[in-house]
């Protein structure tokens, strides 16, 4: 089921699953320098290499099963990746993680000769 196939409460239940291990996985900096290469497959590797079990969590949360009783393997496994990495709907979803990053001037700094009051 793609993200925009859940709806209202549905769709809250989910959201409310996907928060805190996508938030986890998309706040690693290392995962955050992969996906600015849009290199998914990089990506996937960092997120499976660091964060195992928000992985499992989130993939749990998209087939709609508890996370005890989500089972993949090494065949599965990167079909399912590549279809959440595909879904637009994701991508969207999550991607303010990149967007969190402080943002530095790209000018400089000009002195305010204005004068103030009477001098």
């Amino acid at each position: 089921m793609k993200l925009s196939d859940y709806k209202d409460e549905a769709a809250l239940d989910l959201l409310a699953e996907l928060i805190e291990p996508a938030a986890e996985i998309m706040g690693d900096q290392e995962v955050i320098e992969a996906a600015k290469g849009e290199n998914m497959a990089r990506v996937a590797s960092v997120a499976i290499k660091r964060h195992k079990k928000a992985v499992l969590c989130v993939l749990a949360a998209l087939e709609g099963v508890p996370v005890e009783q989500y089972h993949c393997n090494i065949f599965s496994l990167p079909a399912k990746l590549l279809e959440l990495f595909n879904d637009p709907d994701i991508a969207q979803l999550f991607s303010f993680a990149g967007q969190t990053e402080e943002q530095t001037a790209s000018g400089s700094l000009t002195e305010n000769t204005e004068a103030v009051g009477d001098q």
